[in-house]
């Protein structure tokens, strides 16, 4: 994604699997054809009918079962895809864009107890504080449990907003 223009793709489905998954905090763009979701996401209706059409050629037929990694596959797609169900073939289409980002840098950005970043040499950075997932693999080492980086992020972050404070006035 990050390569595409506007680093943005699209996360395409049909109404065979609409209600596979958890519901989302914003509904996903509707469109009762191929060619309409393209005109929605501002895309070539040509490019996404082929697009399309290519991936459900693509489909082989498997077994599908949500609590496995089962044998519903593509083939002939580069890269092969495993999937869901059978294609993209039932109206209505949906859509949701998505875009390139970071959860968190493990152990990428180092900070101390006052939160101020810890630069390659070792020493703390001058006025460059870090709160939140910019730091969360600092305290969670391995592994994630849900919610903490709400957590992570408030405690640091009334750790760096004070001493970035007491930074500003000296």
């Amino acid at each position: 994604m990050a390569a595409q223009p506007d680093q943005i793709a699209y996360i395409i489905f049909d109404a065979s699997s609409r209600h596979s998954f958890m519901p989302t905090l914003f509904p996903p763009i509707e469109a009762d054809s191929v060619t309409e979701l393209a005109g929605k996401l501002e895309l070539d209706p040509a490019a996404l009918e082929k697009t399309i059409a290519d991936f459900n050629a693509a489909v082989r037929p498997g077994t599908f079962d949500h609590t496995i990694l089962d044998d519903c596959r593509t083939e002939g797609l580069t890269p092969p895809k495993p999937i869901g169900r059978g294609g993209l073939r039932t109206p209505p289409y949906y859509a949701y864009p998505v875009r390139p980002g970071i959860t968190f840098t493990y152990l990428g950005t180092r900070v101390n107890k006052q939160a101020r970043m810890v630069m390659k040499t070792g020493k703390p950075a001058a006025n460059m504080f870090a709160a939140g997932e910019i730091m969360a693999g600092n305290v969670l080492g391995k592994g994630y449990a849900a919610g903490i980086g709400m957590t992570i992020g408030s405690v640091f972050g009334r750790i760096a907003g004070r001493e970035a404070a007491k930074n500003a006035r000296n």
